[in-house]
């Protein structure tokens, strides 16, 4: 729990509060019939136009049947995760969307293609502090529909970690990522264990949009998948100018959802995955840096702890161009205060220019940020071992602690030594030839990228190139890239 209170509990409850108002005053814009006829049975009265009020006894009675915890199942059970509001272990997972892929140098690079998600998911597979691989970027060289479907291939070829956080515009699409991905780890939502979760973002302010909403309602019927709520809305245009507001009205999307999703399909475990940003009023664009937006991920699991939700926040973000000093202290602060609040994810390795684009090398070096982090938040250890007094006198009349029996073990223990940046002297430094830290991110990526990818044991590999073939026809494509093919030839082209 965070030790200092940046959101008092009578500021959560005058959010949550402003939240539960919102929903019965300004209600949801519906924009489906068939998602307005699933509110309406669950309790929820129409309201003016194609607005639906939401009272606070429909919310309340749906976070009741949100189960209290789930498992996120790997194909490695090792890897499995389990998810709670608890406060704490934190899992990482990278960040997603991104459009472009670029060299962290010069912020310049290219649209992405199916070849980098290979890439991208190689490198992350094999992050120590990765727990959860989703498709970091959207390939461009694949049909947009089936766009999802061809990233979850990718990103299951190259690792054995969870996989999650698909993103879903039609039913089509979470019809065929659901078979996908019971394929892939065998779980189907039975004794509390999922495949994976699929992500699903109402649109602000406080609208639910026609297609992507029945693909939510139609994942909640299957009882198969866990499904986060993802709302994105920007302080001062689709969302209040004053920080709590923002929070209010996130909060109100995000319960809205959970109302939904229980209507559909009562006990279906909800995460709360919420991406509150700001505009700069300078300039009319979206900012990630800041305090404000690390504030917002900290009242967000504050939030959803008190809902009992597991919450997915922002992490190792910012809205650096490339990996300068800003990127360094952005992603830094955000994700040592976020995980201050121990969420049950954090969001956002790989992340650059505000979510927009993706390097390589960052993975690495967001990476080494969540390591540090994490070793921040660990307590240490002040026992009889650690505070051996006789040790510390024996030592202190010596004039040494070299020699003593405990410094060997509590400095591996205790102090932990960064692997990525450099802690040498200016002659060393000089003589590798002044490299930065995305210097030896780079080489890191090669190394990575040299392991042999995980693989697909043959039965599942075949099932999901199938699916994806049978989607493409189902929705009357002329033509596609055959996925076996066009996963092998990425495959042999890494790097």
């Amino acid at each position: 729990m965070i030790d200092y209170e940046l959101w008092p509990e009578e500021s959560l409850e005058a959010i949550h509060e402003a939240s539960l108002q919102l929903l019965e005053r300004a209600g949801l814009r519906v924009l489906s019939s068939e998602v307005r006829q699933v509110l309406l049975a669950a309790g929820c009265t129409p309201g003016t136009g194609d607005r639906v009020l939401v009272p606070r006894r429909v919310v309340e009675e749906a976070l009741a049947t949100c189960p209290a915890s789930f498992t996120m199942v790997a194909r490695d059970p090792k890897r499995d995760l389990v998810m709670d509001a608890a406060p704490g272990p934190t899992y990482v997972h990278n960040m997603g969307g991104a459009v472009d892929v670029v060299d962290p140098r010069t912020g310049l690079g290219h649209r992405a293609t199916f070849r980098d998600q290979i890439e991208f998911s190689r490198l992350l597979h094999h992050m120590p502090n990765v727990d959860c691989v989703i498709a970091i970027t959207l390939p461009h060289d694949v049909p947009d529909e089936l766009e999802p479907m061809y990233s979850l291939l990718a990103v299951a070829s190259e690792t054995d970690k969870c996989v999650g956080g698909m993103g879903i515009s039609f039913p089509f699409q979470e019809r065929y990522l659901r078979e996908m991905s019971i394929a892939l780890t065998g779980a189907d939502g039975s004794d509390g264990h999922y495949p994976a979760d699929v992500a699903f973002s109402p649109v602000s302010p406080l609208t639910l949009g026609e297609d992507v909403n029945e693909a939510l309602v139609q994942a909640a019927r299957s009882r198969a998948v866990s499904i986060g709520i993802l709302p994105a809305p920007a302080a001062g245009t689709t969302a209040p100018g004053s920080l709590a507001g923002a929070l209010a009205q996130q909060n109100a999307e995000v319960l809205g959802g959970v109302v939904l999703v229980q209507a559909a399909g009562p006990g279906v475990p909800v995460s709360y995955a919420p991406r509150l940003f700001a505009i700069d009023p300078r300039t009319g664009r979206g900012s990630a840096g800041g305090a404000a937006m690390v504030l917002a991920s900290v009242a967000a699991v504050l939030l959803a702890r008190r809902y009992g939700l597991a919450c997915d926040c922002y992490g190792p973000t910012g809205g650096g161009r490339v990996a300068d000093a800003q990127y360094g202290w952005e992603h830094a602060f955000n994700t040592y205060v976020a995980m201050q609040a121990r969420p049950r994810f954090l969001s956002g390795v790989g992340d650059l220019q505000g979510g927009l684009a993706a390097a390589l090398e960052n993975v690495i070096m967001d990476d080494e940020i969540v390591g540090i982090a994490r070793d921040a938040m660990r307590r240490r250890s002040w026992d009889a071992g650690a505070l051996d007094v006789d040790e510390m006198v024996e030592g202190a009349l010596a004039g040494s602690f070299l020699s003593s029996k405990g410094t060997r073990r509590h400095l591996r223990s205790d102090y932990r030594l960064s692997s990525l940046g450099f802690e040498g002297g200016r002659e060393e430094w000089e003589a590798m030839g002044h490299e930065s830290v995305v210097d030896i991110a780079r080489e890191r990526v090669g190394e990575a990228l040299a392991h042999e990818p995980v693989g697909l044991p043959e039965d599942i590999l075949g099932e999901m190139c199938r699916l994806v073939d049978v989607c493409a026809r189902e929705i009357g494509l002329s033509e596609w890239p055959d996925p076996r093919r066009l996963l092998e030839a990425a495959t042999e082209r890494v790097r």
